[in-house]
């Protein structure tokens, strides 16, 4: 048994009882192993759950992470300071933020400038998430295989940056702690109750600010359940990688049962295989200079190549 937040470690998964927002899943099948971009290109083009084909692709380089957003992990620490923290940076930095005209936008933002946030980067590319799995970790000084994980949502749990669904998941980071813990305490109330709930209201404030037009009909279920976002193609970083998002709602006890849409099954990238995979991707324009447009990167890039 392992522990993850609705996440598949292999290729198919039982799911079993959540406690504190985590999942308990059990393994039925073991995950492949990709020995070359060759391989893997052959693996993603018959990569199927339920005869549908995934959504977007994440790529991490050590196995045995958990994945969540950023702002969820219990060793980054800062969910119960999640509001502080984006009105500190937008206080520091509001040149950066003044074309953003809603909430998804500046967490995007910040995402890139690498504040944690309750999005989770993902990619149409599954080359990309190849590169980045194929990203040197080592752990206890042993280097340790990476992971691509494909995502597989349904149409209904997938949106646009405009959405209002999204819109209120992302305000959900204007709250206090105490406003969050209080709307997951009323999620089994009534709709109408629900949205009677002073955080619910304080929530639709936020909301309101960006769409004036938003009804007081919010549905718990889906501050709960994450979804993928397409964004605005208006950052080089998300057009260069090819970037989407998961948005996370509300961090709760709910069991896992009431999110059996949401899979990520797993292909292994094994440690000793990265450095190979990872010059098969720059022969194919998959590299830091492409991925990351901004000139440090670029920069960085180049030195690597010739001192190597």
């Amino acid at each position: 048994m392992r522990k993850q937040l609705g996440i598949s470690s292999c290729l198919q998964t039982n799911f079993a009882q959540s406690k504190g927002g985590v999942m308990t899943l059990k393994l039925t099948k073991p995950a492949h192993r990709i020995s070359s971009v060759a391989d893997f290109v052959e693996y993603v083009m018959k990569w199927r759950r339920g005869g549908k084909k995934p959504v977007a692709f994440r790529g991490e380089s050590y196995l045995g992470w958990t994945t969540r957003p950023k702002v969820f992990r219990p060793d980054v620490d800062l969910y119960e300071h999640e509001r502080k923290a984006i009105r500190d940076l937008i206080s520091i930095h509001p040149q950066e933020f003044k074309d953003d005209q809603t909430m998804f936008d500046r967490l995007v933002r910040m995402q890139h400038f690498e504040l944690p946030t309750r999005l989770l980067d993902v990619s149409i590319n599954p080359l990309v998430a190849l590169y980045f799995a194929t990203s040197e970790q080592r752990i206890d000084g042993k280097l340790v295989d990476g992971k691509v994980q494909a995502l597989f949502l349904p149409d209904e749990r997938q949106r646009y940056f405009d959405s209002d669904r999204v819109s209120l998941m992302a305000n959900m980071s204007n709250l206090t702690s105490d406003e969050k813990r209080q709307i997951a305490a009323a999620q089994k109330k009534d709709i109408e109750e629900f949205n009677e709930d002073e955080a619910v209201k304080k929530l639709l404030s936020f909301v309101r600010l960006e769409k004036p037009y938003f009804e007081a009909k919010v549905v718990a279920q889906h501050l709960k359940l994450p979804v993928f976002v397409r964004p605005k193609m208006s950052n080089r970083r998300i057009i260069a990688q090819s970037g989407a998002f998961i948005i996370y709602g509300i961090r709760s006890l709910a069991r896992s049962t009431e999110d059996e849409e949401l899979r990520l099954s797993r292909a292994i990238v094994p440690a000793e295989k990265k450095s190979e995979i990872r010059d098969q991707l720059e022969q194919l324009g998959i590299h830091a200079s492409s991925l990351f447009p901004e000139i440090d990167k670029a920069a960085g890039y180049i030195v690597k190549r010739y001192t190597n």
